[in-house]
């Protein structure tokens, strides 16, 4: 009972691609997932400096969009966002795009998202830099989801945001809501600039129009969606954004479904668990079942897929890559040390799953000694005989 992902790809995918045009990146994805951990990307070998192990492992894809080589990725990320995150209290604000702008997404993938990300950050700079609400610069941190629990397209992003920013004077001002903004100010606000961008954008022929969707229909679909309220949640403050960077970095590597989701294929179909909606009597934690043709499955993972070099999840304020003396002034406010360089060696794959807590890969189920990663060799070829030979210092031969 139960698949993976790759078993999916590597029996399905080429009568998918029979079928239907696909996009670069959505070959480089699929030929990452069907070959990650195999022959085809080449490896190495891993053993007991005791002698207890010798085991063949294949180089992983790295792909991000891959489930199985997700977790030391991921893992990385979240090292380095703990570490930057003030502790402070921070606010948890989904926006969230209407669903009948979903094919202009799908043509414009690369701006549109990248437009979304401006027009949420806009917003919430201009607000809170209004004393009535906050007057100071806050940090957030911002990732993009494009689907939902069942695959279908659903363009949202995830942000965190310091409840408090750095003031005028470098001090740092406490908010005083408990909901950090009113959330049909930052609606409105959100769904002009957006709207605002989207309409720029195509006035410079620099967003692609459906086929379907002439200039005319565009200006009406603009009309259309501004008359009607958009999803912006806005949670209660959590007493540390570490939890909620959490949340981001399951959705940060991995693409959007995991292996623990995945249940069977049956009669031509992928089976997975899925979370109950609030209009399916879900409360957040019951999981239904879902059913997808095979090639539907494919398909609609690989809509999710980003562009190569596309950014998925960016900071600002407090939080952007080149604001480091703003942080490091912000932190003085809050009372705490500047940070400490990062060492100049990273951690290796050994010292992260320790650090993780996640030992067993990564020493001898034996004798508890970390493994030794050894003896390299190429994409197609296999491991070479000398490799299990060798002996390592202390070694009893």
């Amino acid at each position: 009972m139960g698949i993976t992902l790759q078993q999916v790809f590597r029996q399905h995918f080429d009568a998918v691609a029979a079928k239907r045009r696909l996009s670069s990146d959505m070959y480089r994805a699929a030929w990452a997932v069907r070959h990650c951990r195999t022959r085809e990307l080449g490896g190495h070998v891993n053993s007991c400096p005791v002698g207890h192990v010798c085991q063949v492992a294949y180089n992983s894809c790295m792909h991000r969009s891959c489930p199985q080589c997700a977790w030391l990725p991921r893992e990385q990320w979240l090292a380095g966002w703990k570490r930057r995150l003030l502790p402070t209290p921070h606010h948890h604000i989904v926006f969230t795009v209407p669903h009948s702008l979903n094919e202009l997404w799908r043509f414009n993938k690369v701006q549109f998202s990248k437009l979304l990300f401006d027009a949420a950050f806009e917003t919430l700079h201009e607000l809170l830099a209004d004393p009535k609400y906050l007057g100071a610069v806050p940090g957030i941190l911002a990732a993009l989801h494009t689907w939902n629990q069942k695959l279908d397209v659903h363009v949202h992003l995830h942000v965190l945001v310091t409840a408090g920013g750095l003031g005028p004077r470098k001090q740092w001002v406490k908010s005083q809501r408990k909901c950090l903004l009113p959330r049909k100010v930052v609606m409105i606000k959100f769904r002009g600039k957006f709207r605002a961008f989207l309409r720029e954008r195509v006035a410079k022929r620099l967003l692609r129009l459906p086929p379907q969707l002439s200039s005319a229909g565009f200006l009406g679909l603009l009309q259309s969606v501004g008359s009607l309220p958009w999803n912006v949640k806005i949670h209660e403050a959590y007493l540390r954004g570490e939890s909620v960077a959490i949340y981001l970095a399951r959705y940060i590597k991995g693409g959007p479904m995991g292996r623990a989701r995945l249940l069977e294929i049956r009669d031509g179909k992928v089976e997975f668990r899925y979370r109950l909606s609030a209009l399916e009597g879900g409360d957040g934690k019951r999981q239904g079942i879902a059913q997808l043709p095979v090639e539907s499955f494919i398909r609609r993972w690989l809509e999710h897929v980003p562009p190569r070099r596309m950014q998925t999840v960016r900071g600002s304020g407090l939080y952007c890559g080149n604001q480091h003396s703003q942080l490091t002034t912000a932190r003085e406010s809050l009372g705490l040390r500047p940070l400490e360089p990062l060492p100049q060696q990273r951690m290796t794959w050994q010292e992260r799953c320790v650090a993780s807590g996640y030992t067993a890969a990564s020493r001898c189920k034996q004798c508890g000694a970390t493994l030794v990663s050894h003896s390299s060799f190429p994409a197609g070829r296999g491991p070479p005989r000398s490799a299990f030979r060798r002996r390592f210092p202390g070694q009893v031969a």
